[in-house]
């Protein structure tokens, strides 16, 4: 079964980077941990959060408590507790709705992009939620690179970089 998560307020930087890696995740706005615990039950997803008090005063709830401020670290700590195949999972679900992204046919979607972008790209993909548009380019060869570098992640081999998306 696919794990869901929803991540807390004090953790926005990375829920943007699990939806990256491919996660289905949630980022909670809310400071009330009543409605951020009945969010995670009512859609089965495991609350991601640096609150020990949430932790301490809700012992039965699915939560991973993240410990460290480092950024990279948080990442690391995910990644390690729920793996993914990164290769397969990388940059798959829309950075906005955090719904799949789908292919589309790339000669008659190039008109949809940027004049750069138009004349590269090789894969083109959307949102079937909010109709944004990914393609390859270098955006992902650099979350690539950062992954690599921070967290020592390798989300895929060179002949699928150019596969990735970006937006």
């Amino acid at each position: 079964m696919v794990k869901k998560f929803i991540v807390d307020t004090m953790l926005g930087k990375l829920g943007r980077w699990m939806l990256h890696l491919g996660y289905d995740v949630l980022y909670f706005h809310g400071k009330d941990d009543r409605h951020l615990l009945e969010a995670a039950e009512r859609e089965g997803r495991i609350i991601i959060t640096r609150d020990t008090h949430l932790v301490e005063e809700h012992p039965h709830a699915d939560i991973f408590l993240i410990r460290t401020l480092d950024f990279w670290e948080q990442l690391r700590c995910v990644a390690q507790k729920f793996p993914m195949n990164f290769g397969e999972t990388f940059l798959s679900r829309c950075s906005h709705c955090n719904v799949p992204v789908e292919r589309m046919k790339t000669e008659e979607a190039r008109a949809l992009l940027p004049p750069k972008a138009r004349e590269r790209a090789t894969m083109i993909f959307r949102c079937p939620l909010c109709n944004k548009l990914y393609w390859d380019g270098t955006h992902p060869v650099h979350i690539i690179q950062l992954l690599r570098e921070h967290v020592g992640l390798d989300v895929g081999t060179d002949k699928k970089q150019s596969e990735h998306r970006s937006s």
